[in-house]
């Protein structure tokens, strides 16, 4: 059973004492007495009972970049916010990427949708990756809010690739830390929607990124072959080695049995690490209404004017 915590930060409540909260007061007890459970046992937290429409205090913004770097996925439900709120809470994790052609059309915020005009990636499955591995520096994070979802489908899949890492046997590890990947993407390929269509340059890139890497924030071990945008393996095995051993990574990454599957309700917000998870969508009923409004937040290396 996965029980919930409670991350204390004040020694005196007035709230356990009986005393009134004006609202304004509420989402800073909310914050000093954060509770939280697990999502899964290989990652994420649900955090319980805060309203982020009404913003989050500036002393603990560390608190929150602290969940997020030590469980890779905050999870918030029932929220109500607009573009602005929602731009003002993705901004305490870090600057927002202009990085690629999508990202360099468009303000502070995008939306994954199969309904909007200004909608992308709305059809269709997707496959596990982890968001700008075909650029020399991935997005950082990425949050997500739930404004239409299916009745049926349209789940969001996580899978932890430090998990995966860990789950190698040593000769694996040994052979695909001599290897690096080759990412590439082609902005050809995508579903922008009639808005975006014309604004976007459509071009192809690629990147090179070794097979094991660090993360930048805990030093772990993550993996980065993709079953999406990595193309092949580059290194001295022969190419059919190669195809193979990047076929059985890619296998431990979405492994069924470690993976954190999430069925999207109206109102959900989650921010997670890009570089620590991969991310995939399975197919759903092109006529159920999906629309997620998208912050994508910068690699700490990434150049953002």
């Amino acid at each position: 059973m996965l029980v919930p915590d409670v991350v204390c930060h004040l020694s005196v409540y007035p709230s356990l004492c009986g005393w009134p909260i004006h609202s304004e007061s509420k989402q800073s007890i909310f914050i000093s007495m954060l509770i939280h459970s697990p999502l899964s046992p290989q990652l994420g937290l649900l955090v319980h009972d805060m309203d982020l429409s009404l913003g989050v205090d500036a002393k603990d913004h560390g608190l929150m970049r602290q969940l997020l770097h030590e469980h890779g996925l905050l999870l918030f439900k029932h929220q109500h916010i607009n573009e602005m709120q929602q731009a003002a809470f993705a901004s305490i994790f870090g600057k927002f990427s202009r990085q690629g052609p999508i990202q360099q059309t468009t303000q502070d915020v995008t939306y994954v949708s199969n309904t909007r005009q200004d909608g992308t990636f709305g059809k269709g499955e997707l496959k596990f990756h982890s968001d700008q591995y075909f650029f020399p520096h991935p997005m950082k994070a990425i949050m997500l809010f739930a404004i239409d979802v299916p009745l049926r489908g349209g789940h969001t899949l996580f899978a932890n690739t430090h998990s995966a890492f860990q789950r190698m046997t040593q000769p694996m590890r040994h052979a695909l830390s001599k290897h690096e990947v080759l990412h590439t993407f082609d902005y050809d390929s995508v579903d922008y929607g009639e808005q975006q269509n014309q604004k976007v340059h459509k071009i192809t890139v690629s990147q090179l990124h070794p097979a094991i890497s660090r993360h930048p924030w805990s030093q772990k071990e993550i993996l980065t072959t993709s079953q999406a945008t990595g193309k092949a393996l580059v290194g001295p095995l022969s190419t059919p080695e190669k195809e193979q051993l990047m076929a059985q990574a890619n296998a431990y990454i979405a492994d069924p049995a470690h993976i954190y599957s999430h069925a999207w309700e109206v109102g959900d917000l989650i921010i997670w690490d890009n570089l620590l998870l991969q991310h995939a969508r399975p197919d759903f009923d092109p006529n159920e209404k999906r629309t997620l409004r998208r912050c994508a937040l910068a690699h700490d290396m990434e150049t953002v004017h």
